[in-house]
């Protein structure tokens, strides 16, 4: 009912500025009722545009009457008017921001987002708000719209957040690290963009940069943990020295799922013998697993199928416990990582026929991008050609990927031996 309101506001509106003829006195309905049937060869009688204009009791217009209005106006008819107004409305929007990106004023672009209710449209005009500033060095701008809560990150929905913030880094990720300092180190933008982008697909470019100029700054424990796991991995994939870390002292319960869950990975890096559940019940306090978020997981199980462990794979897939009806939509790609390492582990049992189950269930696109698609691509493959046969062959595809990646344990003796 209200869309129906404001999209027949919108409608009059724009019946305005085609007739010319401001509304207000029964003489101007009469008059827009011969200038529309001149226009358009149909009638809507002055009573009907009283009723449409407030100066008689009101009822709900038929959708001839607005098809005609649309037509007047130039559109096909009323749903043709209804679908462009949203884009209409968009970039009048997006003009208004652009004119105060021009004067640099926060607060006023402060103002301007408050006023803005749909989710979505806010979310799009900040990214272009953020766009414009970080490309043309105003990153003191950008500052002063977090700082006065421009973008609330509680107010949306993880999908939105995690969406923003690949967004941005898509942006980010082309300029050097060094030269915004400021504006990368600044609290808000590593709570709202780094520590949800996680882009391992560039862990060893501007991502891992970014981790390594963090590491030097007066950070939050969270963060600091995080990168103490991100460097650790990363030291794994490179094939490089892994130094231990003090994890015993930490507050597990502070912690989000997915960092006692990258934290429970880590540690299988320094104590390679021991127990998973052993680590599992430090993390967590209990190896019960109904309550958990699959978000717990989805660090060891990427861990476990970009190198192929089989008894992490097999100790995960004995634990995860999924109803796919429940998830949210930021969940698919940890559900269809999950279905790799299903398909994994059933080649590593010799189970052909369970791999192809769950690697036709499996669908690349629902991969993370671009912060995880590179980064998963040579699991992918493999598995593919495992159950095409194809094994034999290290395609150019992920060859060139790897090289793109620059780490060392991503190789083509892993390729050869990948199921051994």
């Amino acid at each position: 009912m209200v869309h129906l309101v404001i999209m027949l506001q919108n409608l009059l509106s724009e019946v305005a500025k085609t007739s010319g003829i401001a509304v207000h006195t029964r003489g101007d309905c009469a008059l827009l009722s011969a200038l529309i049937l001149e226009e358009t060869d149909e009638f809507i009688s002055y009573n009907t545009l009283r009723r449409l204009h407030g100066l008689a009791a009101s009822r709900n217009p038929r959708q001839q009457t607005l098809n005609i209005l649309a037509k007047f106006c130039g559109y096909g008819g009323y749903q043709e008017f209804c679908g462009v107004q949203p884009k209409l409305s968009l970039w009048k929007q997006k003009e208004e921001l652009y004119q105060i990106l021009a004067k640099r004023a926060p607060q006023e672009a402060v103002t301007f987002f408050a006023q803005i209710e749909n989710d979505l449209v806010r979310l799009e005009l900040l990214l272009c708000a953020f766009r414009e500033s970080f490309l043309s060095n105003q990153d003191d701008f950008i500052i002063a719209l977090l700082d006065a809560r421009a973008y609330e990150l509680n107010r949306y929905p993880y999908t939105y957040q995690i969406h923003t913030a690949i967004a941005m880094g898509l942006v980010i990720r082309d300029y050097p690290i060094g030269d915004r300092v400021k504006l990368l180190s600044h609290p808000n933008v590593v709570e709202s963009i780094y520590l949800r982008l996680i882009d391992y697909s560039a862990l060893n470019g501007y991502y891992g940069e970014w981790t390594q100029m963090l590491a030097a700054q007066p950070i939050s424990l969270e963060c600091k943990v995080f990168i103490a796991c991100l460097e650790r991995f990363k030291a794994f994939l490179n094939q490089t020295e892994i130094l231990p870390w003090e994890w015993s002292e930490l507050p597990w319960n502070e912690f989000p799922p997915a960092l006692r869950g990258r934290i429970f990975t880590v540690q299988l890096f320094e104590h390679q013998s021991q127990n998973l559940d052993f680590f599992w019940l430090k993390m967590f306090g209990s190896l019960d697993k109904v309550d958990l978020e699959l978000s717990a997981f989805i660090e060891p199980s990427t861990f476990a199928v970009v190198t192929g462990h089989r008894q992490l794979a097999a100790w995960l897939i004995e634990k995860i416990q999924i109803n796919e009806s429940t998830l949210h939509e930021f969940q698919q790609h940890d559900l269809h990582v999950h279905f790799m390492m299903q398909a994994m582990h059933a080649v590593f049992e010799k189970n052909l026929k369970a791999a192809r189950f769950w690697m036709s269930r499996f669908d690349e696109t629902e991969l993370r991008r671009p912060c995880f698609y590179d980064f998963l691509l040579f699991p992918v493959r493999r598995l593919q050609a495992e159950l095409n046969g194809t094994a034999h062959i290290y395609p150019q595809e992920v060859q060139q990927t790897v090289l793109s990646l620059g780490h060392s344990r991503f190789s083509e003796d892993l390729w050869r031996t990948f199921f051994d």
